[in-house]
């Protein structure tokens, strides 16, 4: 949720983030404030209903946390009068598993959001108590959704329905195109206090949506956030999509002219009939729903803005991907990810003291699964979490098994997720398994990748320091992809800088990337940091880079990923000869 949603939807100042907590005993109501004591969140405390409902009446507040088993007025009693009097305010029960049925019932009335077991874990409740306040900025959005819809008559649904159903009766050829517009309550509520009636609404966005197609295209406003158009047979050529996209460009801009409006986000998206594999209502639902998945993908990718053509093609890429997310948590279950080894080499000696561990997915059905396809997904939809906790202990008990084989001096790199930086429970898992497994920290690497950290910086130094305090050394990944900057690398306990294959590629080809690389290396030996080349495939780039002074090479130049015991002959006839 954006600002400009707190801004123009709740009467709740953006900066406000208030959280009552209501418990009778005073050791835990200092405990939960200590747990918020460094977040974003203000917490005001109550050791009874009473003075929580008094608290509720002088303030502005967003989430309670009660307990549920209370002297005056017990928890269930107490948020079903708050669920009456501050309907969006979320409520949330703490309670023990003796309350756990009372709990419950309170939970199907509808008056509670959640309820949460004691013993509590410190960073779990953080957790929760964050997906309360987005669940309450969630209900506001509706709520003024809800209240626009009200003002609004929408017989275009049914025209349409009845528009589509008799072109296909006539086998016509034609396009259907939607345009979901987020936030367009921000917009009407703008202009409502501007008292300008005119723009409310849709009818702002249809007038730039008939400026930029042509006269034959029909438009239906079906939603207060969608419009539907069908294109004519004589529009639908190859620059279909060209001239969708420059609509969606010009849709977001309409209101860039004045800093103060909030700034409208469109998703453009489209078919061609026949539909193929798809009726008119299946559509309709795909056309509404998709999208905004597709939106986020393309904006992690730094694709803006994205028009999606829904064809047979896109279903069956949605299927496979539905099909792969699906199937992560058996794939943990059942160990069907594999671990793959690819060598760092020293240059100075051509000796392999590192290697960096690598996923591999066999999938039972759709066969070798590319880690940048599972990865990426598991990345939206948060299981990244679970493959990183899966590849943390994987790696490390491979490690132990090769450290008796070939010396204690033997490190694996390891990768880490944006996600995983987010919290403190990989630090805690990482100090349990290096305390329950006794091994040496400075034997594991952590990579970090480099728009990791520009994407939070504060964020994930507070995290690299916590496990650099563990012993273990910090990589920055791909360096040179596309931030490429020293600054923060003064700020965080950097080990290792790895320079991007993308780097690599121009070396001796481009003579500003050589003067920059070049650069980049003379710069981390006087901060004692290592350097790793990845991505190197000629023997023309080892040189360059033995004459650089760059600190170890990792690529097909030597060796590709390796299953274990390929890397391990590779132990055994070490060293590479550089």
């Amino acid at each position: 949720m954006s600002n400009a949603v707190q801004k123009y939807l709740s009467e709740t100042p953006t900066e406000l983030c208030n959280l009552l907590v209501i418990d009778d005993e005073e050791s835990n109501l200092k405990a939960i404030t200590r747990t918020f004591r460094r977040t974003k969140y203000q917490v005001f405390t109550a050791d009874s209903a009473e003075k929580g409902l008094e608290l509720l009446r002088q303030h502005e507040f967003q989430v309670v946390l009660s307990d549920f088993r209370m002297p005056d007025i017990d928890g269930g009693t107490l948020v079903k009068n708050i669920k009456q009097c501050y309907p969006n305010i979320i409520s949330m029960i703490l309670t023990g598993y003796a309350d756990f049925d009372a709990a419950v019932d309170v939970m199907n009335s509808g008056a509670a959001y959640k309820f949460l077991t004691k013993p509590w874990n410190n960073q779990k409740l953080i957790e929760e108590i964050d997906q309360g306040f987005r669940e309450y900025e969630q209900r506001l959005l509706q709520s003024s959704k809800n209240k626009l819809n009200a003002r609004y008559v929408k017989p275009d649904r049914v025209k349409l329905d009845s528009t589509i159903k008799f072109l296909l009766q006539q086998d016509a050829k034609f396009a259907l195109a939607s345009v979901m517009i987020s936030d367009i309550s921000l917009h009407d509520q703008y202009w409502a206090k501007k008292e300008d009636e005119e723009l409310l609404g849709l009818e702002s966005v249809v007038k730039n949506i008939r400026a930029c197609l042509p006269l034959s295209c029909e438009i239906f406003e079906v939603e207060v956030d969608q419009v539907l158009i069908i294109i004519p047979e004589n529009e639908c050529d190859e620059e279909l999509h060209t001239k969708l996209t420059l609509l969606s460009g010009a849709l977001s801009a309409c209101s860039q002219h004045d800093a103060n409006i909030p700034k409208l986000q469109c998703n453009l998206s489209y078919a061609l009939a026949p539909f193929s594999g798809m009726d008119t209502q299946q559509l309709l639902h795909s056309i509404r729903n998709l999208p905004e998945q597709d939106f986020h993908e393309s904006k992690l990718n730094g694709q803006k803005p994205c028009v999606v053509k829904l064809d047979a093609s896109y279903v069956a890429k949605k299927k496979r991907k539905r099909t792969i997310q699906n199937s992560i948590q058996q794939a943990i279950n059942s160990d069907q990810f594999s671990l793959y080894f690819q060598p760092k080499v020293r240059l100075s000696d051509g000796i392999v003291e590192t290697a960096e561990v690598l996923m591999r997915w066999q999938h039972n059905t759709l066969g070798w699964v590319s880690p940048l396809e599972f990865i990426t997904l598991s990345e939206l939809d948060g299981q990244i979490e679970k493959i990183g906790s899966w590849l943390l202990n994987k790696s490390i008990d491979q490690l132990i098994g090769l450290q008796k084989q070939y010396g204690n001096n033997l490190k694996l790199a390891i990768n880490v997720s944006p996600r995983q930086l987010k919290n403190n429970k990989i630090v805690d898992e990482l100090a349990y398994l290096l305390d329950k497994t006794g091994l040496a920290p400075a034997s594991l690497e952590l990579e970090i990748t480099e728009g990791c950290i520009i994407e939070d910086l504060a964020q994930t130094s507070e995290i690299l320091w916590k496990l650099k305090r563990l012993g273990v050394s910090i990589a920055i990944d791909d360096f040179g992809s596309g931030y490429t900057s020293f600054a923060y690398l003064t700020k965080l306990p950097v080990d290792v800088l790895k320079l991007d294959k993308i780097l690599i590629d121009d070396l001796g080809v481009n003579n500003d990337v050589s003067e920059m690389i070049r650069s980049v290396i003379q710069l981390c030996q006087k901060m004692q940091i290592d350097v790793v080349a990845e991505g190197v495939e000629d023997e023309r780039q080892v040189k360059i880079l033995r004459e650089f002074g760059c600190d170890y090479i990792q690529g097909y130049v030597y060796s590709k990923p390796l299953e274990k015991p390929e890397f391990e002959k590779t132990l055994i006839n070490q060293p590479f000869k550089v």
